[in-house]
Parts: structure tokens; C-alpha cells; sequence
């Protein structure tokens, strides 16, 4: 029994054994790197810790006691405590480094320690490390070099010995001795800064164009001091030139007064001058970002999801049949109701759809929110008065209104004075203030003052954000709201397309009027939803509105006349505006088959369910249409009648169809914009033109003249006697395109909103017996292909007579290829190119 007992326990001591050496034996080498790089870890931070913590005294108190004598238990008492945080072990470490090595500069070498360790840990490469390494060490040295020349050269008690060390002592002694005070300085400044940017960049090069950056940086930061310092120079020196004329003023108005007036009198006209009062604007609320959505939620008059037939059952794709008619269709005839299969698609209501969020869009700017100051309106309130003293108008009070770029001051004149006396003091007035151009409002509508607009010192750019994000246009209930701008006082100011409901804005180039009209294009995306509104965009200089070619799929139309999504050329917009006209007298008559007088009601009541199809009408949801023309002089050069024709016909009818125009030229010229147009257009927005007849073609008044540009208008609402001054807000084009991108990643329609095509216009009728040249389909190609509609080159190219190629022409007429006959000129081709042709045919 005991040898069994004896054997069993040999047997589990060498099982232990073996089991430790497989344990030992199979342990990873990244493991023990990892279990290295911890040490180094703990030697390091222990180093770290003795070098700060190093005093010289520490190091005067050991030498003057033996190491035997510190292990006694009678020296073991408070006197022989170090300050050192790890004891005596501690001094000696940092004395070795700091005393013996190079200062404080040695901290560098417990640091690469450190750096190892985490690396070991991390089981990352150490190759990386050792150029860094020796990086590191060689800024070691030459640092603590560096300060012992300080000390050589400077004085031994300027620089402490705990900066430099033996060694660096040592080093800076050997180049002092081979290149001399100023040759050692320009080597060891050289190499610490060569080293320095070898540290942070690894390149020469880079570190030299950082240094650019900086002294650039440096350079610019400089020069915008000293200009805002000449600024606030400036502006005090104004300061003073107004008070000195305010004093010149009060001393002619007592020099003019008679002799014999009492000192109490001459005492109240002193006081003639009243204090100007401040009329601070409200603060506009920015809203939270999903409240900017509560309105085109609200609006998104989504019909049933999917159309329904009689028995509810949903429609996919329906095919109508129809009868079918014995004349047999033409080129250029009408594809009516009685002569084809009518589809029908299924609604698309793009229920994921997404507004912009605000985040596109550029935050105000901090100049936005400052405020001109109050003792500045006070100075301008009392030159403002004097000046009116010096021609004998007394002023009761004043009123300062602070906008963006204007103020506005109201004065209210003294009972015996005549109005018109101020109106002839502008140009006065605008002398005195120093100021580019005054502008009058005699007499300001509701009010019983007298407004002077008057540029302020320093104008304010207002972004669009600012505009978009306010509390005003969020919470609106307009149909389709746009965003202006901010007004003299400072508030937003919305207004509903639909009520005024043409706009017609002009302005000279470089006024803003581009902006001002993406300004307006970007509040109605940002309120209304892709199923409400759609865009025709007329861009014949073919640059500004081409950012919204990515809109396509959302809120641009399309038609079979032309390919272009953003029109360009001057005949697709004669083709658009026309095939314009047709849908909305097909709106018109849908609108009469429901009893209905506009487009909101009609839809309220296809919402609900309450129109019913007939055979010839097909009821759905009717988005409005919005178009858009840029540039309306260049169409108007080259096809004035043909675009003047359909813009004033839909200026007159399309409103309650839920068309709307907005028309913009930076030359309001009477031949431009025609007494027919401006008719139908009573909403006016005029931006800084260059005369005052321009001014009075746009708003029938002067003032347009006198604005200062950059986004300075004036808008004329339907039925206001007086427009309103408005600051437009300004949007950059990488605004535009960033919300412009955002709705063209998300998914669209996948069959955009279609205009009629003018090419079906009217059904023409024929005999039946009636048969068309069998040279038709040539003769058409050839009136394409060369873009003039002649009978003689028809003769020519098809080598037939006059009398049967007349007969073609009047073929190619009746199937909308060329014009009507226009006395000794050639026809007008109405096609473009032969793909166009083919289509047709």
C-alpha cells in the first residue's frame, strides 16, 4: 500500500511539473512583450516621477551622511526625509539624470520609455518608433547644449544648472570652443528648429509650408487690426465732424434770430434740437428644425395612396378602352380621348420625402446680429434736425428705426410746415449725412410722419438662413410662402405667391436680382413638398439656374417639344409657355366639372373623394406650376410677340389654376416690359437700377435709383400705394447646391409631371379621300435639316415644280413642321432637329 501511495505521489509531482513547463513553454511572445512593455510602463512613470520632482537639497543631505548610517534606526528620523516623491532611490535616479545627463531635457529619454511600453502593450511594430527615437534624443542634446551656451555666454547665475546638466555643459563647452558664441547659436538654433519639423511633420518642405501658413495667418490678423483700427478712427472722427456741424448749425440758427428776442426765448431755442428716440426691432425667434415641417405636412394635400375603381379595389396600371374614330390620323394630329387606349398610372406620393434641413445652410454671421448703436443714432437724429433748422423746418420728434442696411427716421414736422419743403431738401439732407443716397417717404401710409431712409455707417449681410429659420416663416400659413428678406426694422418678411400672384422683378447686374431669385426658389423647397409645386425654369443666359437641374426627378416638369429640363433656348421656352396655355385650359375645365373656382378647392375635394371621372375628364391631384423666367429682355430680342402672347394670357387666366410667373430683367425698358405685362403684374420688385426711368417702368415712381445694391429693393405688394424697403437675403451658390443635392439623392418620381405638347394642340380634320405628297416625309427632312421653310428650296433639293412644292409647304404647315405664310420672308420651322421630327411623325 505505501509503494502505491509513494508511486501516486511521484506521479502528480511530475504531472505538475510538466504541466508548468507546458505552461511556461507555451506562453506567446506577443504576451511577453506584452508583460516587457508593462515594466517599461512602471520604470518609466517611476523615472518621470523622480526627475520632477528633483531637488538639489535632497542630494546636499546625503552626501554628508554615509549609506550605513541610514539604515540605522537612531538616524531614522524626520531630518533625514527627502522631498523627492520615490525617497531616496529617487534622488539618486534624478540626480543621475538631471545632474549627470542633460538637465531637464533628460525627461525626454523616461518618455520614449513610456511611448515603447504603450507600444509593446498594444502589440504594435517598434520599427516605426526608433526614427522618432533618435529624433527625439538629438533635440535632447542640442536643446540642453543650447542653454549651457546661454549660461557660458549670459552668466552662470542667469541660467540654473538643472536646464543644461554635465552633458549638455560638456557639449555646448566643444562648440564654443570650435565655432565661437555666434556660430554655436546659429547651429543650435538651426538644429532644434530642423528637428522640430522633422517631429511634427517628417518633411522639410511641409514644416516650411506651415511656417508660411502661419506668418501669412500672422500677416493677415496684422493688417485687420490696423484696418479696424483706421475704422474706429474713422468713425470718431465722423463723430466729431457731426458734433462740430450740429454746433455750427445751433450758432446760425442764434445768429439769424432778431435782437430784440428775449434771453429766456434764445434759452428754448437752444433746446429746439429734440432727442432722438429708438425704436429697437424685436428679436426674430429662430425655430427648432422639425417645426420648419409642420407646414408642408400640413400642406401636403396627399390624395388616396394608391387610386381605388368602383369596387375599391386598387389600380395598378389600367387600360381604358375606347372607341375609335373612322378619319384616320395626320401628322401633328391630337391623340384625343376618342382615339386611343388612355393609361392611367398609379400615384406617387414620395411619403419618405424629406425637407432640407437647415444644416445646408450657412450660420448668420456675427456682424449679422450686432446692432448699430444708440449714441450713433442720437448724432445722426440731431444733424438730421439741424440741417432741417438751417432752412427753417422745425421737426416736433424723431423716431430712429435700425435696419441691416438702412435706418429709418421719422420725423414729425412742426404744424405750419409744408411737405413739400422737405421732399425739395433730399439731396440737402443726403450732403450733410455724408450719406451715398437718401431715400423719402412723404408721407409714410398709416402714419402721421415723415420717413427718411438713411444708409447706416456700416451695412449688415443677411443670410438666408436667418430668414428660413425664423419663427415667422416656419409658422406661416401661406399657400406659397417665399421669403424677401428683412425689413427697415429688422422683421422677416413673407409673402404668399398665390395673392399677389405674378411677380415681376428687375434690377442692374450685380444688384442682387440672381440671388433675390434663388432665395426665392430655396424658401419654397424648404416649405413645400415635391406632390404641391412644380418648377419651369427659363434660363437664357443658361449659368444662373443650372444648379437645379438635379431637381428634375422631384419638382421640374417635362414635355415631349423639348429635352432641355433647365430651358435655355429661346424657342423651347415659346414651346413651354405655350404648351403652358393648353394645361391650363385643361385645369379650366376640370375646374368647371367639379364646380369649383380655384385649385385649392379642387384639390379640398379630391382629397375627400368627391369627383367622380366621366369619359372625358380624368380627375387627380393639381400641384401648382411656378415659372420661372430669368431673363426676360433676351427672350423678349428674340421672339417678343411669341412670348409676350402666352405670358399675358396666363398672366390674365392662370391664377385660380394655380399658375404663377415670375419675371426677372436687368432691363426694365418699355420694350422689355410692356404695358400689356406690367397690367398683369402688380407685384413689383425693383433692386438698384441705373436711372429713374427704369425706375418708374418697374415701380411707376422714383427711388429705385437710390438704393445702395448688394440686395437693397424695393417691394411693391398687389394694392400698396407705397413699396417696402427690404434687405434681401443672400445665399451663396455652394448653399444651393448642397440643398439641391440633398433633394436630388432622395427618391423621386419615377414619371415626372408632364405638360401638354403643343404639336397636339388642335386635331385637324381632313377628307377621307385626302392623301398627303409621297414626298412629304422627304420634303420635311429637308426643311429640318436646313432650317428654312422655302417653296424654291424644295424645288432645288427635290427637283419638282413650283405648284407641288407649294402644295408640300402647305402639308408641312397643316402638320405644325413650318410657320403660316408671312408675306416675301420664308417660313418659320417649328422643329428643331430631325429626332424631333421623327417623334412627330
Amino acid at each position: 500500500m505505501k509503494d502505491k501511495k509513494s508511486s501516486s505521489r511521484r506521479e502528480g509531482r511530475g504531472n505538475s511539473t510538466v504541466s508548468s513547463r507546458k505552461f511556461e513553454e507555451g506562453l506567446p511572445i506577443s504576451n511577453k512583450k506584452q508583460i516587457l512593455g508593462f515594466f517599461i510602463i512602471l520604470l518609466s512613470v517611476l523615472i518621470i516621477l523622480s526627475i520632477v520632482s528633483f531637488s538639489a537639497a535632497d542630494e546636499t543631505r546625503l552626501e554628508s551622511i554615509s549609506i550605513s548610517e541610514l539604515f540605522k534606526k537612531e538616524n531614522q528620523t524626520s531630518n533625514f526625509t527627502t522631498s523627492n516623491w520615490l525617497g531616496i532611490i529617487g534622488v539618486v535616479i534624478s540626480g543621475l539624470f538631471v545632474r549627470g545627463a542633460f538637465g531637464y531635457f533628460s525627461l525626454i529619454i523616461p518618455v520614449l520609455l513610456f511611448i515603447f511600453g504603450v507600444q509593446m502593450m498594444r502589440k504594435r511594430s517598434l520599427f516605426g518608433m526608433f526614427q522618432f527615437s533618435v529624433y527625439m534624443l538629438f533635440l535632447m542634446i542640442f536643446s540642453s547644449a543650447l542653454f549651457g551656451m546661454f549660461k557660458t555666454t549670459i552668466g552662470v547665475d542667469k541660467i540654473p544648472h538643472t536646464l543644461v546638466g554635465n552633458s549638455g555643459e560638456y557639449f555646448s563647452s566643444i562648440f564654443y570652443l570650435l565655432l565661437g558664441s555666434l556660430g554655436s547659436y546659429i547651429l543650435l538654433f538651426g538644429l532644434v528648429a530642423a528637428l522640430s519639423f522633422l517631429l511634427v511633420d517628417r518633411d522639410i518642405a511641409k514644416s516650411f509650408a506651415r511656417l508660411k501658413m502661419l506668418f501669412e495667418s500672422f500677416r493677415d490678423k496684422f493688417r485687420t487690426s490696423i484696418v479696424e483700427m483706421k475704422e474706429k478712427r474713422e468713425e470718431e472722427k465722423n463723430r466729431e465732424s457731426k458734433r462740430d456741424m450740429i454746433r455750427n448749425e445751433r450758432e446760425k440758427i442764434l445768429k439769424t434770430k432778431k435782437s430784440g428776442k428775449l434771453q429766456d426765448e434764445i434759452i428754448e431755442d437752444k433746446h429746439v434740437i429734440k432727442d432722438t428716440k429708438i425704436n429697437r426691432p424685436v428679436d426674430n425667434e429662430m425655430v427648432v428644425e422639425e417645426n420648419l415641417k409642420v407646414k408642408a405636412e400640413k400642406s401636403k394635400d396627399i390624395p388616396i395612396d394608391i387610386e381605388k375603381n368602383e369596387k375599391g379595389k386598387p389600380l395598378e396600371e389600367v387600360i381604358v378602352p375606347v372607341k375609335l374614330s373612322n378619319k384616320r390620323p395626320q401628322i401633328g394630329d391630337i391623340i384625343s380621348d376618342e382615339v386611343k387606349e388612355e393609361i392611367i398610372f398609379p400615384v406617387e406620393t414620395l411619403d419618405d420625402y424629406k425637407l432640407p434641413s437647415l444644416d445646408l445652410l450657412e450660420e448668420p454671421l456675427q456682424e449679422e446680429l450686432d446692432v448699430i448703436s444708440d449714441e450713433e443714432l442720437k448724432e445722426n437724429g440731431r444733424l438730421l434736425q439741424a440741417k432741417l433748422l438751417n432752412f427753417g423746418v422745425k421737426i416736433e420728434k424723431v423716431i430712429a428705426t435700425p435696419g441691416p442696411v438702412v435706418t429709418l427716421y421719422e420725423l414729425v414736422p412742426a404744424e405750419d410746415i409744408k411737405l413739400s419743403r422737405i421732399e425739395s431738401l433730399q439731396d440737402d439732407i443726403a450732403l450733410a449725412m455724408k450719406a451715398r443716397g437718401i431715400r423719402m417717404i412723404i408721407p409714410i401710409p398709416g402714419k402721421g410722419t415723415v420717413g427718411v431712409e438713411i444708409p447706416n455707417h456700416k451695412s449688415v449681410t443677411v443670410k438666408i438662413r436667418s430668414i428660413v429659420g425664423s419663427k415667422k416663416f416656419a409658422e406661416s400659413n401661406m399657400v406659397l410662402p417665399i421669403a424677401l428678406g428683412k425689413t427697415i426694422s429688422g422683421d422677416v418678411y413673407v409673402d404668399d405667391l398665390t395673392k399677389m400672384p405674378h411677380l415681376l422683378v428687375a434690377g442692374s447686374t450685380g444688384s442682387g436680382k440672381s440671388v433675390g431669385i434663388n432665395t426665392i426658389v430655396t424658401s419654397l423647397l424648404y416649405k413645400m413638398h415635391p406632390t404641391d409645386l412644380k418648377f419651369i425654369l427659363i434660363d437664357p443666359k443658361k449659368i444662373e439656374l443650372n444648379f437645379y437641374e438635379k431637381l428634375k426627378n422631384h419638382y421640374l416638369t417635362f414635355s415631349k417639344d423639348y429635352s432641355e429640363r433647365i430651358i435655355t433656348v429661346p424657342q423651347n421656352a415659346v414651346l413651354a409657355l405655350k404648351g403652358l396655355e393648353i394645361e391650363m385650359e385643361k385645369r379650366y375645365e376640370r375646374l368647371a366639372n367639379a364646380t369649383v373656382r380655384n385649385v385649392a378647392d379642387y384639390n379640398k375635394k379630391f382629397k375627400e373623394g368627391r369627383l367622380k371621372d366621366d369619359e372625358t375628364i380624368k380627375h387627380g391631384k393639381m400641384p401648382y406650376i411656378i415659372v420661372i423666367i430669368d431673363e426676360l429682355a433676351d427672350l423678349m430680342i428674340t421672339a417678343s410677340k411669341e412670348v409676350e402672347e402666352p405670358i399675358a394670357r396666363l398672366a390674365q387666366l392662370a391664377r385660380a389654376v394655380g399658375i404663377h410667373l415670375i419675371l426677372a430683367t436687368q432691363r426694365p425698358s418699355v420694350d422689355v416690359i410692356t404695358g400689356v405685362i406690367k397690367a398683369n403684374f402688380p407685384a413689383r420688385i425693383a433692386f438698384l437700377v441705373n436711372s429713374k426711368v427704369d425706375s418708374r417702368t418697374i415701380l411707376d415712381m422714383n427711388g429705385a435709383e437710390q438704393l445702395l445694391g448688394r440686395g437693397d429693393m424695393l417691394y411693391t405688394p398687389p394694392g400698396a400705394g407705397k413699396p417696402i424697403r427690404i434687405q434681401s437675403p443672400y445665399i451663396s451658390g455652394e448653399e444651393v447646391e448642397k440643398v439641391v443635392e440633398y433633394i436630388g439623392t432622395q427618391k423621386g418620381f419615377s414619371r415626372n409631371y408632364e405638360i401638354p405638347s403643343i404639336n397636339q394642340k388642335k386635331k385637324k380634320t381632313y377628307d377621307e379621300t385626302y392623301d398627303r405628297d409621297e414626298l412629304f416625309e422627304e420634303a420635311a427632312r429637308v426643311i429640318v435639316r436646313y432650317q428654312q421653310g422655302s417653296v424654291s428650296l424644295l424645288q432645288r433639293k427635290l427637283k419638282i415644280g413650283y405648284a407641288r412644292a407649294a402644295r408640300i409647304v402647305d402639308e408641312l404647315e397643316n402638320a405644325n413642321v413650318v410657320g403660316p405664310f408671312d408675306g416675301s420672308k420664308a417660313r418659320e420651322v417649328l422643329v428643331e432637329t430631325e429626332a424631333q421630327l421623327d417623334q412627330l411623325i
